[in-house]
């Protein structure tokens, strides 16, 4: 979810109308303009009439050709067809399920699991994970018997949480910086996106990030764990419009271009073997980075001179699941890279 600064020059009607635009995940242009004053405010909310209903979620079968080294995906279906915000999808470790948030269950979110393979068998059941009245939760990852997921409960205090099974919940990064996203390692810590700051920290394992832990700042909300590497991945707005996937390596301290995005979607995934995924206009391609990642002195060299000619390959153009659906952004991959699940507007 993206998360903007509240503005306190606003009156208490506009205010409940910035912090529900903010909990349905509206466009960050939209956003931007609450913080104009009253009368262009309200213009601008009026002159918009295309503004996401709501949020879905579509799986499709994945699959590598491993001779000519190209992805395909086959028709997908609907997990979810509302409304309604269904969204941030993440599979499970088993690569069975998909973790979402949803606003289903009334004025907040809360967490689900949409189980679509059981015993090697294709289901769909719908277990609900959270159920705080008063709270919302969103960005859930799985973790060792359990979930983790981001707690909003009201400003500034919203932090990373672990759930797992048969136990409360409890804080899972020691850092008060206010998180609206994160990404763990479970060898390195937790790379957090700070509410507001649009700014990016890293929490060392068993250490407390504050202000001696900044990484970057233009950051992204979408940072991963890389696989097979002990880095993350972030998104870079650069100074000039371009954006920038970026990988960050804690214990060097390094950061080194991967790939621009272009005019493609700010959220992409990455593969477990190397490959990361993004949607420009309903176009869903890929770039295998695996050719790259050794970290010799002569690929930070290539990276750093090189990056701006990678090219992506397209994988295929998305058609809407739907005539009430229109744009697809945030995509995940399951860990077997045998299921692509995308987001869709409605």
């Amino acid at each position: 979810m993206m998360t903007p600064t509240p503005n306190s020059s606003l009156n208490p009607s506009q205010y409940k109308q910035h912090w529900r635009l903010r909990r349905n995940n509206k466009p960050a242009k939209l956003i931007n303009l609450l913080r104009l004053s009253p009368l262009p405010l309200l213009a601008s909310i009026i002159a918009m009439p295309s503004l996401a209903a709501g949020y879905d979620i579509s799986l499709h079968p994945l699959a590598f050709n491993h001779q000519d080294l190209s992805w395909s995906i086959g028709s997908g279906r609907l997990l979810t067809d509302r409304s309604g915000y269904d969204n941030q999808p993440s599979f499970t470790l088993d690569s069975s399920s998909i973790l979402f948030a949803s606003d289903r269950g009334g004025l907040h979110n809360d967490i689900y699991q949409y189980q679509f393979i059981r015993d090697g068998v294709a289901t769909a059941a719908i277990t609900q994970l959270t159920d705080t009245p008063k709270e919302s939760e969103y960005s859930p990852q799985p973790a060792a018997n359990g979930i983790r997921y981001v707690v909003e409960q009201g400003v500034p205090h919203q932090s990373v949480w672990i759930e797992k099974a048969g136990s409360p919940r409890q804080r899972a990064i020691n850092s008060m910086i206010p998180s609206g996203y994160y990404t763990h390692h479970s060898s390195l810590g937790t790379l957090i996106w700070a509410r507001y700051a649009y700014s990016l920290y890293f929490e060392p394992l068993g250490a407390q990030a504050d202000e001696r832990h900044f990484v970057v700042a233009n950051a992204g909300r979408s940072i991963h764990a890389i696989p097979n590497e002990k880095a993350f991945s972030y998104l870079h707005k650069q100074p000039d419009g371009d954006r920038v996937i970026k990988r960050f390596v804690p214990i060097s301290g390094s950061h080194t271009p991967l790939i621009s995005i272009g005019n493609g979607s700010e959220d992409y995934g990455w593969s477990s073997n190397g490959w990361i995924f993004n949607i420009e206009a309903n176009q869903l391609r890929a770039w295998p980075v695996t050719s790259k990642t050794d970290h010799t002195d002569q690929t930070l060299q290539w990276q750093s001179t090189q990056w701006q000619s990678a090219q992506w390959q397209a994988v295929t153009q998305l058609a809407p699941p739907t005539p009430a659906h229109h744009s697809a952004s945030r995509i995940a991959i399951s860990p077997d890279n045998r299921h692509i699940a995308i987001v869709w507007a409605r």
